[in-house]
């Protein structure tokens, strides 16, 4: 026998393709799961930005200096609180910032057409803003009259964001390899032992063909419940059905000399009962046609059905696939819903504390309302002792004219301390009412983000009830992937079996034709056969020969 060139062994090349492929698809989930996290992100940042904007353009335009809810420190309070950078803009010029050294400079032009001049929000990425680049958002403020007198700018720098997506997508990439090493670890173990129980088998088969028959195969390898337990199985049981074979083959062959005689007087009957095998090999061979062809179409539904069972297996596996990226970017998505949650509820606070602010406004307008009106009544008051004095001063003729000059300036100081009194009352009742109305605005502004922080609570509690039916989802894609692997084997092992069925069925009804022409010659051929008997001894004798190939055939049969 030809000794063939070894090449690369099953045992490298199988771990090998194994590795790829599983580091190939851990690379591919690894980058949609990195693209989908900073796009996620960058999303809740930019929202963040522009909620937060309008919020401060809201307690801008409703709180004024004199209130004492806007203060210098106000911006960098709001920093300090929410994480975001806060500037105020009178017209295009930056009065206050959270940002230092900003202060006094002017928007760009692009913000000034869009919010000043048209009245619009603006909102863009990577601005740079003191050599840093920000997500920044602008709203417009406006006075009394509708008319916009400044902006409200919410900046957050870009370089914390991209450090916060960098750390998430080195935890990924991390984990990605992770588990590409682990289960490229459990491939190779596997992989190495297909290899073993098929180098058993292929060793096996070479000692067959070199004629040892008296194999043996590890019980390992034999108890195995796939195909490769099967072959090994067949193997042996074939060795020793051969052994059996050969051995008998042996006794055949010491018998023939002694049946050639008797051959020569059965040829007369076998003549006579050769018709009758011809009519019953007839019917065999239309049965055997018939269960041929019936196999044939067994094996063609069969393929139909491992096509459809590829087609599954493909099916399931992408469908895992799709499943793992989104629990990720699920997660991903609670984890933002916390981090919004815990915005909402510092915003709360602050609007709590410019309610808070608000009140104590109204406080002081109620006291200043009650000084003012204890000024007029000492306005009035003095009116009168002035006027008195005048009569007095009437009474006392030529010595009182000084004194009812002082009386008359008297007089007219308190008719001006009236007069101020009054509007400054008037005054604030204007204030009191605007106070009254921004509180009423402030409480509905405090139910709007309540219902916006339930809201939150309802959306983070379905998140995680979606979360735990993706979990579910995943468990169950793997179990239909393990159970559309175990029906692609059973099929494919019973296409193998009814493919051989029908190579066995076709042979049959070859055969069976063939017989069925040998029968019709056999009457013909008796005669020569009576004449041909004594050539048997030679024939017995080179079965002989080539038995002896065979190396332990005489040890199981004991000739």
């Amino acid at each position: 026998m030809s000794k063939r060139k070894k090449g690369i062994t099953l045992k490298i090349i199988m771990p090998v393709l194994v590795w790829l492929q599983l580091a190939l698809v851990g690379i591919i989930l690894t980058i949609i799961g990195v693209v989908s996290l900073r796009q996620g992100v960058e999303g809740e940042v930019k929202t963040g930005v522009l909620a937060a904007c309008k919020s401060y353009a809201m307690v801008l335009n409703y709180a004024t200096p004199e209130s004492g809810a806007v203060t210098e420190t106000l911006e960098s309070d709001m920093s300090n609180e929410t994480g975001y950078d806060y500037t105020y803009f009178e017209g295009d010029t930056r009065v206050r910032s959270s940002i230092p050294g900003v202060v006094g400079t002017q928007a760009s032009e692009a913000v000034i057409e869009a919010v000043l001049k048209n009245n619009n929000s603006f909102q863009a990425e990577g601005v740079i803003i003191n050599g840093e680049p920000y997500y920044v958002a602008y709203e417009p403020l406006k006075d009394s009259s509708g008319e916009v007198y400044g902006m409200a700018f919410v900046g957050q720098l870009k370089s914390e964001i991209d450090e916060y997506i960098n750390i998430r997508m080195l935890r990924t990439a991390a984990m990605g390899a992770l588990f590409v090493a682990i289960f490229t670890v459990i491939a190779v173990l596997y992989v190495w032992q297909v290899v073993k129980a098929l180098s058993e088998n292929v060793a096996a088969v070479k000692r067959m063909a070199d004629g040892d028959l008296a194999i043996s195969l590890s019980e390992k390898v034999k108890a195995r419940n796939d195909e490769l337990g099967e072959m090994s199985s067949s193997l042996f049981e074939m060795a020793e059905k051969l052994r059996g074979v050969i051995g008998n083959a042996r006794l055949t062959s010491d018998n023939v000399d002694s049946s050639a005689e008797y051959l020569t007087d059965t040829v007369r009957k076998i003549t006579e009962t050769a018709d009758s095998v011809t009519n019953s090999v007839s019917h065999v061979a239309a049965g055997a046609s018939s269960q041929a062809e019936s196999l044939q179409e067994a094996v063609e539904n069969v393929n139909e059905i491992n096509d459809a069972v590829s087609l599954i297996t493909n099916n399931a596996e992408t469908m895992q696939g799709l499943s793992d990226s989104m629990q990720e970017n699920s997660a991903a998505s609670q984890e933002m819903l916390s981090e919004l949650r815990t915005s909402t509820r510092e915003s709360i606070e602050a609007i709590d504390g410019i309610v808070e602010l608000i009140g104590n406004t109204n406080t002081a307008v109620s006291t200043i309302s009650e000084a003012v009106t204890i000024i007029d009544a000492i306005a009035a008051q003095t009116n009168l002792l002035s006027l008195n004095a005048s009569i007095e001063a009437a009474r006392a003729g030529e010595a009182g004219k000084g004194f009812a000059v002082v009386a008359d300036e008297i007089r007219q100081l308190a008719d001006q301390s009236a007069d101020a009194a009054q509007n400054i009352q008037e005054a604030m009742r204007g204030l009191s009412a605007d106070s009254s109305k921004t509180m009423e605005e402030a409480g509905s502004m405090q139910e709007a983000i309540g219902k916006q922080r339930t809201t939150i609570h309802r959306t983070i509690e379905q998140v995680d009830a979606l979360i735990d039916d993706i979990n579910k989802s995943i468990s169950l894609t793997r179990e239909i992937v393990d159970n559309v692997n175990k029906t692609g084997k059973a099929s494919s092992s019973i296409s193998d079996t009814i493919t051989s069925l029908s190579s066995i069925s076709q042979e049959n009804a070859a055969s069976s034709e063939e017989t069925k022409a040998s029968m019709i010659e056999l009457s013909e051929t008796m005669n020569v056969l009576s004449d041909k008997a004594s050539g048997l001894n030679d024939i017995a004798k080179e079965l002989d020969e080539e038995m002896a190939f065979f190396q332990d055939y005489e040890e199981v049969t004991g000739f």
